[in-house]
């Protein structure tokens, strides 16, 4: 993919979620990452972890943004690619994302001495 396929991607992406409370009009900052007192600190830690990785991997991300088809609020969006992230504390609430293609990070397995399996179109780390 070439830079201007790559930049109309993530323009395209970027394009299909805006800030919640807000009209389709008012988009979410690129990589900034919005906290939100209604998660816990276990489930903000996990997004800053995820948005922390996909920096460093040079993608840009939106988080806490909502999707304008579908309503939804995601956690992490990868620009770049499209991929939705979603943090979750427990498996009961993981289990509603099976089959639906989005990533769900799980902060029970999530510990500083050991890295866990995302992946990125083939790139595992975080």
């Amino acid at each position: 993919m070439n830079k201007k396929d790559l930049v109309r991607r993530k323009l395209s992406v970027m394009g299909s979620y805006h800030t919640p409370g807000c009209t389709n009009y008012i988009k979410r900052a690129k990589n900034a990452i919005f906290l939100s007192p209604m998660n816990s600190l276990e489930h903000e830690y996990g997004k800053f972890r995820v948005c922390y990785w996909l920096k460093k991997q040079g993608y840009n991300f939106i988080s806490e943004a909502v999707e304008n088809s579908t309503g939804l609020r995601r956690d992490v969006v990868c620009l770049d690619t499209g991929e939705i992230f979603e943090i979750e504390t427990t498996e009961a609430r993981a289990k509603r994302f099976e089959g639906t293609g989005v990533t769900v990070v799980k902060t029970w397995e999530l510990t500083d001495d050991v890295r866990f399996g995302l992946s990125l179109h083939g790139k595992v780390g975080i």
